[in-house]
């Protein structure tokens, strides 16, 4: 597909006044062209769906969101931007015939037996409302970790996201890794349409001071530690907000961020290495899932000149920070069709990862005390016949 995607872009399209090569045009429709045709296929039903008052739900997960998009009504949002974030929580109902990795999207009138859909939802009049209502989750019975810390999640959506999307991507994410504790949406105002990318970058500029406020909310409430996740145009804006942080406080992140995972970043390279020199100290854990089959990253490496993207690159020496996992999926086959979200869509790589954590062994995945500039290892199950190769870069990168 990204071969046609390419001839499509190169060919050349003649003005029909004059007959010569018309280049910036022809590149700004190949560009709408080649993003429609392959980023349509994932759109999804818009619009947060309930289930009805007469229908039981199935098993309930809760979400908590800060949106900086513009309400719709009293219980969705739009693409639009707001200049103030917004606070809620969702019970979502997961449906019993549920597979991993999926989302079983909801039609007009969702059935809790075979949809994802809205149960309930409260909206938030402030945000010391949101932290009061975030604490009492993390201080509820069961919510700790196996080294009894109370742990709060965030995760930041891609591009062409619309809100009920996220919303559901979240708890499916929450619902398969089978997480205890508060896991919080951060939905900026993608407007949720292939053709908008450009509307989507600069909502990424103008959300960084937004989510990094939302760090700083987290980082105050009663967790122990922070774990911040974002997937492909979202992690440019997490990386951004936290450089943000860093440079407010003499390059230090907020102590409470243990872990940074970055799923399939569509973030340059050259970026990224700028964002990591503002920050003295990276957290104990940074981990960047990749894949050599992702296409969407295919397609924005061809867009954006042949430059790589931090998603699809294997070669780690590129990267001029020690102590960052980068963990190879390309063997896994994804849930998507773009094999673009196969961290959290791929049911192999899903049951491996949740195996590892619930057993107490996600440090295998960071590699200790190595000398040599790039380090490798391979990790995998007894009772899953399936490995990924985990490479992890060498301090001799590190900043002074």
């Amino acid at each position: 597909m990204i071969n046609q995607l390419a001839a499509l872009l190169e060919a050349p399209l003649h003005n029909q006044s004059n007959g010569k090569v018309d280049t910036p045009r022809r590149f700004g429709l190949g560009l709408l062209l080649a993003m429609g045709l392959l980023l349509t296929g994932c759109s999804a039903p818009t619009g947060v769906k309930f289930i009805s008052a007469s229908s039981k739900p199935a098993d309930l997960t809760q979400v908590m969101v800060a949106t900086s998009r513009l309400p719709s009504d009293k219980s969705d949002f739009n693409g639009r931007r707001n200049r103030v974030i917004s606070y809620a929580s969702y019970a979502v109902s997961v449906p019993p015939i549920h597979k991993v990795g999926q989302i079983e999207w909801p039609q007009r009138d969702p059935d809790p037996k075979r949809h994802f859909a809205v149960a309930a939802s409260q909206l938030y009049q402030s945000e010391e409302a949101f932290r009061q209502a975030l604490n009492a989750r993390l201080n509820a019975p069961g919510v700790r970790g196996l080294d009894g810390k109370r742990e709060a999640m965030l995760f930041v959506h891609g591009y062409n996201t619309d809100f009920s999307e996220a919303l559901y991507r979240a708890a499916q994410m929450k619902h398969d890794f089978e997480l205890p504790f508060p896991l919080t949406l951060y939905s900026w105002p993608s407007a949720g349409k292939p053709e908008l990318y450009m509307y989507d970058r600069d909502s990424v500029k103008a959300s960084r001071d937004h989510l990094a406020d939302l760090i700083g909310l987290l980082n105050r409430s009663d967790s122990d530690q922070l774990t911040l996740v974002a997937h492909s145009l979202g992690t440019e804006l997490l990386m951004e907000s936290l450089r943000q942080l860093a440079l407010s406080n003499h390059g230090h992140l907020p102590k409470k961020i243990g872990a940074v995972i970055l799923i399939s970043p569509d973030l340059d390279m050259d970026v990224f290495n700028s964002q990591l020199a503002a920050i003295k100290t990276l957290p104990p854990e940074f981990v960047i899932f990749v894949s050599q089959k992702d296409d969407a990253l295919a397609l924005s490496s061809f867009l954006t000149g042949d430059h790589g993207r931090l998603g699809n690159t294997i070669d780690v020496s590129k990267i001029k920070r020690g102590g960052i996992q980068v963990i190879d999926v390309t063997d896994f086959e994804g849930g998507d069709e773009f094999n673009h979200m196969t961290a959290v869509t791929s049911p192999s790589l899903v049951t491996l990862i949740k195996g590892l954590t619930k057993s107490g062994q996600r440090g295998m995945l960071t590699n200790q005390g190595e000398q040599s500039s790039v380090s490798q290892k391979v990790v995998s199950t007894a009772t899953l016949p399936i490995s990924l190769v985990v490479r992890t870069t060498s301090a001799i990168f590190d900043r002074d």
